[in-house]
């Protein structure tokens, strides 16, 4: 499984110098790679979240109370929306670029 359409393939070659491995060597690089995927992604995760709670907040919540009044909750609303697909224009241009290398 790759993370974001990069990660590399699980049947590419490792190169002409790389040493033949069974196929259960494979299948354990394979759970590895997997697992390292699913790793990233959560990080990812976290991190988009993260990234748009402190920029909306600082934005829309001006002085922090029990709850989000009208104002406040479209503010994070309309902001949440603008960071998602700003964060997936840079991540698809990001994944474009390493996938030309």
């Amino acid at each position: 499984m790759s993370f974001l359409g990069f990660g590399g393939s699980k049947n590419g070659s490792a190169g002409a110098a790389a040493p033949a491995i069974s196929a259960e060597q494979q299948q354990i690089v394979d759970q590895i790679k997997d697992t390292i995927s699913q790793e990233i992604a959560t990080t990812y995760a976290s991190a988009l979240v993260n990234s748009l709670s402190e920029n909306c907040f600082e934005k829309c919540v001006k002085a922090p109370s029990g709850s989000l009044d009208a104002t406040e909750d479209k503010c994070v609303s309309d902001c949440s929306a603008k960071f998602m697909r700003a964060w997936n224009v840079v991540s698809r241009a990001y994944v474009a670029r390493i996938n030309q290398q």
